[in-house]
Order: C-alpha cells, then structure tokens, then sequence
C-alpha cells in the first residue's frame, strides 16, 4: 500500500497520508478517485487532513492548485484543509499564510499534533486534539505503516 485514504471520522475529516515519498501518477489518480467517492457521503462540515511529512517533493500546491487538481475539494461543506509539510520543509510553516476561498481555508502545519490542534479549536464537535490523536492510531496503525504513525519523535521512542 503506498497510501490510505478515507474517513479518519466519518463525515467529519477526510484524511490522507502517505507510505512511500514520491507520489506517482496512478496514486494521483487514484486518490483522486477515492477522494471523490468519500466526498460522496460527506452531508455537514467536514475538513481534509493531508499527511505529507514523508513526500520528497518540496513544491507546495496553492488552494487555488488544489481546486483545479481536485474540483471535488470546492465541496459546499468543506472548511478546512489541513496539510503537514514534508518533513524537509516543515520549518517554512511560520512563512506561510491561511488561504481561503469562500469557506474553505488551507492551512499548512509542521506536524500531525499541529494538525489536530488546529482542528480541535476550529471543530467543537471533536472534544480536543487527543481524540484526533486516538483515532489517527486506529486509523493507521504500527503494523500497517511504521511511518506514517504519529511524529517523528513519538515514533522513536516506541
């Protein structure tokens, strides 16, 4: 598996991570597919979290990128798309700007724990960033994916 895609909560945040650093062009397409079957179901606010720490690629899509990559993403109940920068990258987070379009606001951040932070003051329906942490183990675990569990500093201590 070189991805998982889906509902970290159903109908509530759409989550992608990725297992190998380069994306190919038929992963693209098929999370591009998957993302459009889930969005589907999607019938109140939900948001998108984007797990990049691993990805080699050091370009960083726009909104408006994501939106025309994705037309799916201009969805009437999305809020926020939330992305983890690669882990070579990740000290650009403080240079760069909330977007918005409409409703929809991007936010990029340097860790999974950042991630859920941001969700949990922007979403009273989760109670905190701990849920969001629990539900990310259930969702990807060890077994499936050393990498993609966590920060990097949790897993090295495990």
């Amino acid at each position: 598996m070189r991805y998982k895609t889906g509902w970290l909560i159903q109908d509530h945040i759409l989550a992608l991570t990725h297992f190998e650093s380069f994306v190919t062009v038929e992963d693209f397409r098929d999370i591009a597919v998957n993302t459009h079957i889930a969005l589907q179901e999607a019938t109140g606010p939900f948001h998108i979290l984007i797990d990049n720490r691993i990805i080699a690629e050091q370009t960083v899509a726009s909104l408006d990128t994501m939106f025309k990559a994705l037309p799916i993403l201009e969805h009437p109940h999305l809020r926020w798309i939330v992305v983890v920068l690669p882990e070579a990258i990740k000290e650009t987070v403080t240079s760069r700007e909330v977007q918005r379009q409409g409703a929809i606001q991007l936010k990029f951040v340097d860790s999974l724990s950042s991630a859920f932070q941001h969700l949990a003051q922007e979403d009273n329906r989760i109670d905190g960033a701990a849920c969001y942490e629990s539900n990310w183990s259930d969702w990807i675990t060890w077994q499936d994916n050393p990498i993609a569990t966590g920060d990097e500093e949790e897993q090295h201590q495990g």
